[in-house]
């Protein structure tokens, strides 16, 4: 049983009819033109009207605003990551006002973060689990929503209604929603509701990449929904950010960019003894220069590119190894290019290992030639670790790497250049060793879980005081219309 079971119970012959208020109209007057059909697909003009005209539920100022974060599952998922981690950080700093509510219930995989929020004054909720009588009374009070949520396309319906009663439950100042299903069903129920603030966290990349998760209706509504004075949006890197935005037609100022919050404190690398250990175990010498990849081997992370990189750095460093590890489908492809080129004496592959910053530490630079990428998570390992980077420029990798300090950043379609610059990193290790003594420092500065938490807590007191003060921005985030 849901929600919009009962409501379908309750009103059976309602098509989501909309009289023409004069509110409606006069919101319709106001905003003109700029809810129009997009993509082929129309938003009606009414339903934008009414969504927008619903009035913020504004309460008292207080320390910490009230906060629900709605996600799908905590399955083992970066975002899901981040959001526990900002969840965590932000109890232990007294925070005693957030909600998780998960779409689907957080059990099994779907659960994998679950424990990590179960000693904070955290309250965790599924949607429409349990039914509840007061969200039933809800739906008994407020026919017009159901007729509105009605005139949404008709994926939303049963998602929306649900989302919009428990919101409605919970009445939090702020609705902070991660990834794109929650986003696009959830801020019309938050608007409904009348949340002061809707905030969308996107995907490292726009949802037309992912065939398996892409509606159409994504993009309108998410134009749409940019327009809206009370919606905001975040990505995770600049790159995301962009791609998200020229997806939508929109500037790129209507993102902010918090980068992800990641404690890699408890990496150590090999000691000494460690490393000779690691490499006997491998079959390398103790003092060979050693290449590194740690990476699913699949079409974006150009595995064979990886192979290719490291045969022109052994034509002329003739000393040189490689270790690859990862597994994926590419693995035979792998194989088969290490042969054709001569290599493959020189480069052992050796699958997914539980010790990974043992071994990684153990070699002498990393080499990541992934195509696109979120925040690669290897990457700021490997500089936690010490060890110089050779990454290409793809995606979040941009903001993942301190060019020129511990190691470098090659644009993606610079094949060529990936080997130069792993040559050059090999001319010099012992420089470049010195130099990658900095990457600690960087990933604290850069990407650390307080950064990260300090950031999108100002972000969601800004929007919220821009509802207060009447959905004002700063010129820093005006978005551009389409």
């Amino acid at each position: 049983m849901r929600y919009w079971d009962i409501a379908q119970q309750l009103y059976p012959s309602s098509r989501g009819e909309i009289a023409a208020t004069h509110w409606s109209r006069l919101v319709r007057q106001l905003v003109g033109n700029r809810f129009q059909p997009v993509d082929g697909e129309s938003i009606d003009p009414d339903l934008a009207a009414a969504l927008t005209s619903r009035p913020a539920v504004l309460s008292p100022k207080a320390h910490w605003p009230k906060t629900m974060h709605c996600i799908g599952t905590l399955s083992a998922g970066g975002a899901e990551r981040q959001l526990v981690n900002l969840m965590t950080d932000l109890a232990r700093r007294g925070h005693n006002q957030q909600t998780l509510l998960s779409v689907y219930p957080c059990e099994g995989d779907g659960a994998h973060y679950k424990h990590m929020l179960e000693d904070y004054p955290i309250d965790i909720r599924v949607n429409n689990e349990p039914i509840r009588e007061e969200g039933v009374e809800l739906i008994r009070a407020n026919p017009e929503v159901v007729r509105l949520i009605k005139r949404l396309p008709e994926a939303f319906h049963s998602w929306t209604l649900d989302l919009w009663v428990d919101i409605s439950l919970i009445k939090p100042d702020i609705a902070h929603f991660w990834l794109d299903h929650p986003n696009i069903w959830g801020a019309p129920a938050a608007l409904l509701a009348g949340v002061p603030s809707v905030i969308l966290s996107t995907r490292n990349v726009s949802p037309v990449n992912f065939p398996y998760l892409y509606s159409p209706y994504m993009h309108p509504w998410y134009v749409w929904l940019s327009r809206c004075p009370r919606v905001h949006f975040i990505n995770n890197s600049h790159a995301g950010a962009e791609n998200y935005a020229q997806w939508m037609g929109v500037d790129k100022s209507a993102f902010e960019v918090v980068l992800n919050g990641v404690d890699l404190s408890h990496l150590h690398a090999a000691t000494p003894a460690e490393r000779l250990e690691v490499r006997k175990e491998l079959g390398l010498p103790a003092a060979a220069p050693v290449v590194v990849g740690a990476f699913r081997l699949s079409d974006e992370k150009r595995p064979t590119l990886f192979v290719e990189t490291f045969a022109k750095a052994l034509a002329v460093k003739p000393d040189l190894h490689g270790v690859l590890m990862g597994v994926g489908p590419r693995l035979d492809d792998v194989k088969k290019r290490a042969e054709e080129l001569g290599v493959a004496h020189r480069l052992q592959c050796i699958g997914r290992r539980t010790d990974l910053p043992r071994v990684m530490s153990a070699m002498d630079v990393l080499l990541h030639t992934a195509w696109w990428e979120g925040t690669p998570n290897v990457v700021l390992e490997a500089q936690q670790l010490c060890l110089p980077v050779v990454v290409a420029k793809a995606g979040g990798a941009a903001d993942a790497v301190d060019h020129g300090r511990t190691g470098y950043l090659v644009e993606r379609e610079d094949e060529e250049g990936l080997a130069t610059r792993l040559i050059e990193v090999l001319d010099d290790l012992p420089g470049w060793k010195q130099k990658a003594l900095h990457g600690p420092f960087f990933i604290e500065q850069k990407f650390s879980i307080d950064r990260m938490v300090d950031h999108t807590l100002r972000f969601q007191r800004e929007s919220l005081e821009m509802a207060r003060t009447g959905g004002l921005r700063s010129p820093v985030r005006e978005r551009v219309s389409v």
